[in-house]
C-alpha cells in the first residue's frame, strides 16, 4: 500500500493515547517516572526514529508497581485504512516474546509437581523421542536456557497460510528425524526456536490439552488478556498489519503461521501484555491473581546459564543484563513478519517497558533506543556491578585472529545457509583494547569497526554500545561469542570457508547458463548458414538441466525453505541434478568407447568431455553434501 506523501507520515506519528498515573507517582517517591517525563522524552524520540527508519506504527507501554503509567500509540496500525495504533485496542504480533510465557507455563507445571527441570524430557514424550547426543539427556532446564544442543531450525518453521500449518508434534517429529542434536547439552548457548517449541509441546503432553487451551486457562485468563491468542486471526479488524519500506512506499508483509506456537505465535493488545510484566515484577500476581509463586518468579529471573562468569546470562524465558550504570534488567525480544517487539523489566524499580512496532529498523532497533531512553530517566544505583572490574595486563594478542560466522543447520534442508551468509570478523590487538571489524549481528548491515575494552579475562565490552563479547578456546580452536547472541569459530581452512564454498557454488553454477547460451548462439549460426541442425548433445543437456535447477533454487528454493517444500519440489525438482549426473556418466562411458574405436579424435575434444564429466559429478556431489538435493548427505 502507498501513502500519498511522506508528509502524512510525519503528521500521523503524533497520534496516540495516554495511560493512567502510577501508584509510585501518587505516593511522590523520588524514583517514580511521571507521565509528563515519559511524554517529553519519548514523543520527540519516536517521531524522529519512525520518520528516519520508515516505521509506520509503534506502541509503547510502561508499567510501574502494579499499574500502567504510560500507554501511547504512534502512527498507523493499518496504513491503507489510516487506522492509528492504539495500545488499548490494536492487536499486534510479538513473536518470540511468546517464549517467555511458554517458560512461565512450564514453571507453573513445575510448581504443581508435574515436571522437573532436571528430568530427561523423553520421559514426558509418548509418540516420539528426542535423539541423544552421546547418550546425554536433554532437560527442560536446557530448553528454557537455549542450551539443549539442538540443531538450528530453519526448514518449515512456519506456513504461508493457516490451512498449510502443521501441529507442533508433526513438525518436531520431522525435525528430529532429520536434524539430531549437534552438541553436548548445557555447554553452549544457541538461541533455539525448536527448543522453545518443544517446551510448548511438552506442556501439551503433560496437561493433555492444546497449548492454546492451557495458556487461555492458566495465563491469559488470570492475567485478563482476552485478546491474547496463539492462533492468528486474519479477520480480526483490530489486528495490525506490518510493512517494509521499498521504493518510496510501505509494502504490506503477508502473515505467516508458526508451526511451533510456543516459540513465537502470540498476538495480543499491548496494554494486556503489560499485565504479564506487572505479574513478573510483583511476586507473580496481577490484581490479586497469582500465576506463579514468588519463589518461582525469582527462579525464572535468576541466572540459570551464562556464557562467561562475568556476565549476567539468562534465566528461564528472560535475558539478564545490566545497563551502563549497573541497573539489572530482564528482557526478551520478538520479531515476526516485520513486527518487532521488546519487553524489558527493571526489578529494582518495579518498572516494565513494552515496545512493539509494525516494521523493523534498518540500524539500531527502535525498541532498544526507546528502552535506553527510559532507563536513562532512572537514578543510578549507589553500588555498581562488581563484574565490570577490568583485568590487569590482559594478553590481547592471543585473541587477535580472523573469526568466521557461518550460521545454519548442520543437518537437513537449509544446511547451505552456513556459507550463503558467511562473514569474517578481523580481531586486532590495539594496545589496551581490541579492534574488531566486520558485519555485526545487531549492527547496521554494513561493515563496521568497533573498539572493545577488557572487562575480565576473555570478556570485553563495546566502548560505545556497552555490548559484551567473550573469547574461549575449545579443542584447540578459538571461539568468539556475542553474548546472548551467536558463537563463531576462528577462520577455517580454505576449502571450508563460506566464501570459498559460495564461490564454488556460484562459479560453477554460472558456467551452466553460459554453456547454454553458447549452444544457442551456435544453433543460430547454423540456422543463418543453413547448415543441418544437430540434436541436443550431452553437454547441452547437462547444462540445461543444471541451469533450470539453479534458477529454481534461486527464485523459489531459498525463499521458501522456511515454509517447507511441496513434494513436487522436494522429491521431483530437487532430483534434477541426479539426471544431469546420469547424463555425465553416460557421456564418460561413450567417450571411453569412442577413444578405443577412433584414435584420430582430437585430444582437446576428448579432454573437454572428461572435464565436463568431472565438473558435473563434482557439482552434483557438492549439492548433495550441502543437502540441496532430494537425497541428503546429513
Amino acid at each position: 500500500m502507498k501513502l500519498k506523501s511522506v508528509l502524512i507520515v510525519s503528521v500521523i506519528l503524533w497520534m496516540g493515547t495516554f495511560g493512567t498515573v502510577s501508584a509510585a507517582q501518587a505516593a511522590g517517591t523520588d524514583d517514580a517516572l511521571t507521565q509528563e517525563q515519559l511524554e517529553e522524552t519519548l514523543t520527540p524520540l519516536l517521531n524522529k526514529i519512525m520518520e528516519a527508519d520508515h516505521i509506520p506504527g509503534t506502541a509503547v507501554v510502561v508499567t510501574e508497581g502494579e499499574r500502567i503509567v504510560f500507554s501511547k500509540g504512534y502512527g498507523y496500525a493499518d496504513v491503507g485504512k489510516q487506522l492509528p495504533v492504539d495500545p488499548g485496542h490494536t492487536v499486534m504480533r510479538v513473536g518470540s516474546l511468546t517464549k517467555s510465557m511458554t517458560a512461565a507455563a512450564v514453571m507453573q507445571l513445575k510448581e504443581q509437581g508435574k515436571v522437573a527441570m532436571d528430568q530427561d524430557i523423553n520421559t514426558y514424550l509418548t509418540n516420539f523421542k528426542v535423539p541423544l547426543y552421546h547418550s546425554l539427556p536433554i532437560t527442560l532446564h536446557h530448553l528454557l536456557t537455549h542450551t539443549a544442543g539442538l540443531d538450528e531450525g530453519v526448514y518449515h518453521l512456519a506456513a504461508p497460510s493457516a490451512d498449510k500449518a502443521v501441529p507442533a508434534e508433526t513438525f518436531l517429529q520431522q525435525y528430529l528425524a532429520t536434524q539430531p542434536p549437534v552438541r553436548e547439552p548445557g555447554t553452549e548457548y544457541a538461541y533455539s526456536n525448536p527448543g522453545a517449541g518443544l517446551a510448548g509441546f511438552l506442556i501439551e503432553q503433560v496437561t493433555g490439552s492444546t497449548l492454546e487451551a492451557y495458556m487461555q486457562r492458566s495465563l491469559f485468563g488470570p492475567l485478563q488478556m482476552p485478546s491474547a491468542s496463539l492462533i492468528h486471526q486474519d479477520s480480526d479488524p483490530d489486528m495490525a498489519k506490518s510493512y517494509q519500506y521499498e521504493k518510496g512506499s510501505f509494502q504490506e508483509i503477508p502473515y505467516s503461521y508458526p508451526n511451533l506456537p510456543g516459540a513465537g505465535a502470540l498476538s495480543v493488545i499491548p496494554d494486556e501484555l503489560a499485565h504479564y510484566m506487572i505479574a513478573l515484577l510483583n511476586e507473580g500476581s496481577y490484581q490479586g491473581q497469582h500465576i506463579l509463586k514468588q519463589a518461582t518468579v525469582e527462579e525464572m529471573q535468576a541466572r540459570q546459564f551464562t556464557e562467561h562468569p562475568g556476565v549476567e546470562g539468562v534465566g528461564y524465558g528472560l535475558f539478564r543484563n545490566r545497563t551502563g550504570n549497573g541497573i539489572l534488567t530482564l528482557s526478551h525480544t520478538g520479531d515476526i513478519d516485520g513486527f518487532a517487539a521488546k519487553m524489558q523489566l527493571i526489578p529494582e524499580h518495579k518498572l516494565g517497558i513494552l515496545v512493539v512496532s509494525n516494521a523493523e529498523s534498518p540500524g539500531k532497533p527502535l525498541r532498544d533506543q526507546v528502552t535506553d531512553a527510559i532507563v536513562r530517566l532512572l537514578p543510578a544505583p549507589q553500588i555498581q556491578d562488581p563484574a565490570v572490574a577490568a583485568p590487569s595486563s590482559p594478553d590481547l594478542e592471543q585473541y587477535a585472529r580472523t573469526y568466521t560466522m557461518g550460521l545454519g543447520p548442520q543437518h537437513g534442508w537449509g544446511k547451505w545457509f552456513r556459507w550463503l551468509g558467511g562473514k569474517n570478523f578481523e580481531v586486532q590487538n590495539a594496545g589496551e583494547t581490541l579492534r574488531i571489524t566486520g558485519v555485526f549481528p545487531e549492527g547496521t548491515g554494513s561493515e563496521e569497526s568497533k573498539t572493545y575494552i577488557p572487562v575480565r579475562e576473555g570478556l570485553f565490552r563495546d566502548k560505545e554500545s556497552g555490548e559484551l563479547i567473550s573469547f574461549h578456546q575449545q579443542a584447540g580452536v578459538w571461539k568468539l561469542t556475542f553474548i546472548q547472541g551467536v558463537t563463531i569459530e576462528e577462520k577455517p581452512a580454505f576449502l571450508q570457508q563460506p566464501s570459498t564454498l559460495l564461490a564454488i557454488y556460484a562459479g560453477i553454477g554460472l558456467a551452466w547458463p553460459v554453456m547454454v547460451l553458447i549452444e544457442v548462439i551456435r544453433s543460430l549460426l547454423r540456422l543463418i548458414r543453413r547448415k543441418k541442425q544437430q540434436g541436443l548433445g550431452h553437454a547441452a543437456f547437462i547444462a540445461v538441466i543444471f541451469s533450470i535447477y539453479l534458477i529454481g533454487q534461486l527464485l523459489y528454493g531459498n525463499s521458501q525453505v522456511i515454509f517447507g517444500y511441496p513434494s513436487w519440489y522436494a522429491w521431483g525438482f530437487s532430483s534434477l541434478p541426479f539426471l544431469a549426473a546420469a547424463a555425465a556418466i553416460h557421456l564418460g562411458i561413450q567417450t571411453v568407447k569412442h577413444q578405443q574405436q577412433n584414435t584420430d579424435e582430437k585430444r582437446r575434444v576428448r579432454y573437454g568431455r572428461y572435464l565436463l564429466v568431472v565438473m558435473s559429478l563434482g557439482y552434483t556431489f557438492f549439492l548433495y553434501y550441502w543437502n540441496m538435493l532430494s537425497v541428503h548427505f546429513s
